[in-house]
């Protein structure tokens, strides 16, 4: 393991933070040319709720995934849910005052064109992804 120090961690910090910028931002132009276009963290909406299949995912849990407001989060549902058919909500059996939300079957297309979009775009990158992550390929 080699330790970094003072000025080399702050380099190293902030050209992650380029190169993350750079990356979500080729996520985003990709992203948005589907039709229905999505956004980066509507994608992670569709992606959490694909890992969840089978289980109701909470507003609150996935606020909570998405590191956003739930306001921010209720507010991407309702359009998700108006706009493009791709979740539906509904309250929750044992606590009314909960919102359960589910993927359709659109949803589940849209998931699918945005897995491929998000795969071209990361396959560019993928030697700094795997030094990023610490992982070796062998």
């Amino acid at each position: 393991i080699v330790l970094l120090r003072g000025e080399e961690m702050l380099e190293n910090w902030l050209e992650l933070q380029k190169f993350t910028k750079q990356v979500n931002t080729e996520l985003e132009r990709s992203l948005s040319q589907m039709v229905p276009a999505v956004t980066v963290n509507e994608f992670y909406v569709l992606h959490f709720l694909e890992q969840n299949a089978g289980h109701d995912l909470r507003v609150s849990d996935l606020s909570q995934k998405l590191d956003l407001s739930l306001s921010a989060t209720s507010r991407m549902l309702v359009r998700f849910e108006q706009t493009c058919n791709v979740i539906t909500r509904n309250q929750g059996q044992e606590d009314k005052r909960s919102v359960r939300i589910n993927l359709t079957a659109e949803g589940e297309n849209v998931l699918s064109e945005a897995k491929q979009r998000i795969d071209a775009v990361l396959s560019k990158y993928e030697e700094k992804l795997v030094n990023f992550g610490g992982i070796k390929n062998d």
